[in-house]
């Protein structure tokens, strides 16, 4: 469900839920991307929508959607994840860069200041 709220979050297809300030910015706006930060540390097991699949195969779906959108940058965090929930976080990366998996607090740490660094970067280039 977290993959799920993310894109409900930066699309500006849930424009009509999210309003005022919360509103998405339309994908074409000038000068702006969306950044997601998925973190998990366990595999994805609720599943909501049972003709769409295992909650892998939804998770990815809804992946697939956000990468679909140019400017939107997914990074994720597989904080001491089993392998399939890896496989998951991996798979909705926009690349391998985009993708951690710490395995310690200290770790965890770097990898957020390197998702900070990244954003802050990506704020400069658009």
């Amino acid at each position: 469900q977290g993959i799920a709220w993310a894109w409900y979050l930066v699309s500006e297809n849930w424009s009509n839920v999210f309003t005022g300030d919360a509103t998405p910015l339309p994908f074409n706006e000038p000068d702006s991307v969306k950044a997601v930060i998925l973190m998990t540390d366990g595999s994805f097991l609720n599943e909501e929508f049972y003709a769409q699949g295992d909650s892998d195969e939804q998770a990815r779906l809804i992946c697939d959607k956000m990468k679909q959108q140019d400017k939107v940058i997914i990074y994720t965090v597989a904080f001491g994840a089993p392998d399939p929930g890896k496989a998951v976080l991996e798979y909705c990366a926009s690349g391998p860069e985009f993708a951690f998996e710490p395995e310690n607090g200290e770790q965890l740490e770097q990898a957020y200041q390197a998702i900070a660094t990244s954003i802050s970067d990506l704020r400069v280039k658009f």
